[in-house]
């Protein structure tokens, strides 16, 4: 008699039997896991060799972590300081001069503010491009 056979997604499926040899590689696999998981896994867990070597990673690990830490944050620090120090170098030496469009006034700097977001912000960016394609906008 031959096998019935169902067809799923352009392959035919052979229900589980004692005969069939993907049940014999399931079985397989799990028993390899099983020795492994008893062999490697706790006989690892068990030698102080390794775990000496776990805990020499973890510290290690632990100081890089922090040393990179420290070093990014001391860059932004100057990085903050360089940027204060010029913005306040540029507003005082621009209301010495006189440099300003007014007359006489000392320039007060801002700072640049976010776009405006949503639809509002869309609508308002594209038609200064729009302006700028067709020479209508304010150039800087």
């Amino acid at each position: 008699a031959k096998p019935q056979h169902k067809q799923t997604d352009r392959r035919y499926y052979l229900p589980p039997t004692k005969n069939n040899p993907r049940t014999m590689n399931q079985f397989i696999a799990r028993i390899a896991n099983y020795v492994a998981n008893e062999i490697l896994i706790k006989g690892l867990a068990n030698s102080k060799t390794f775990q000496k070597l776990a805990v020499r990673t973890d510290a290690r690990f632990r100081s890089m972590k922090d040393t990179s830490n420290n070093s990014i944050n001391s860059t932004l620090d100057e990085i903050h300081k360089a940027a204060s120090e010029h913005a306040y170098s540029t507003s005082t030496s621009s209301g010495a001069a006189g440099g300003t469009k007014g007359g006489g006034g000392a320039a007060k700097m801002e700072l640049p503010r976010p776009p405006v977001g949503g639809l509002a912000g869309f609508l308002s960016a594209m038609g200064k491009e729009i302006g700028k394609d067709l020479g209508m906008a304010k150039v800087k």
